[in-house]
C-alpha cells in the first residue's frame, strides 16, 4: 500500500497549492493534500483536518513507533508539538512530498502560480521549524 500511496503523491505534483483546499481537481492546501490521499486508501474519516488535528490524532496512535520512518509517513513543521503549521509526506533519502509556498493569502491558481506554489518534492529540513515525525499504520503491518 505504501508503495501506491507515494507514487499517487507524486503524481499530484504540480497540482496548485490553494489555502484551505482539499481537492486535487481545485487545489490543495499541505492537510488537504494529506488528508486527499490518506482517505483515497481509507486511513482517515472524512473531515476537515489541519495538520495540528492531523498530528494530535496520529501521534496518539503510533506513539511507540520504534522503527525508522518509513514511505507514507508524516512529517510535521512548527513552533513545538503543540503549535503545528505544516505537514508533509514523507518519501525517503530525505526527502517529504506536499503542498507548499502559499499562505493563507494564496486562494486563487494565478496566485499560486505567482508564488510558485504547488505540491512538489523537497529535502526534509526545507524549512528549519521541523518539530515532529509520525508513523503512520497501515492495513497488514
Amino acid at each position: 500500500m505504501r508503495e501506491h500511496l507515494v507514487n499517487l503523491a507524486l503524481k499530484l505534483q504540480g497540482c496548485p497549492y490553494i489555502w484551505g483546499g482539499a481537492n486535487p481537481w481545485t487545489g490543495l492546501d499541505c492537510s488537504g493534500f494529506v488528508v486527499w490521499i490518506y482517505q483515497v486508501f481509507g486511513l482517515l474519516p472524512s473531515g476537515d483536518w489541519t495538520a495540528q488535528g492531523l498530528h494530535d490524532q496520529l501521534s496518539r496512535l503510533t506513539r511507540d513507533w520504534p522503527h525508522p520512518l518509513e514511505p507514507g509517513d508524516l512529517v510535521f513543521y512548527g513552533r513545538d508539538s503543540e503549535h503545528i503549521t505544516h505537514v508533509m509526506l514523507w518519501l525517503a533519502d530525505g526527502l517529504v512530498v506536499g503542498a507548499s509556498g502559499g499562505g493563507h493569502e494564496c486562494t486563487t491558481v494565478d496566485e499560486a502560480r505567482r508564488r510558485g506554489a504547488s505540491v512538489k518534492v523537497k529535502p526534509l529540513r526545507y524549512r528549519s521549524d521541523h518539530v515532529a515525525l509520525v508513523h503512520v499504520a497501515m492495513p497488514g503491518e
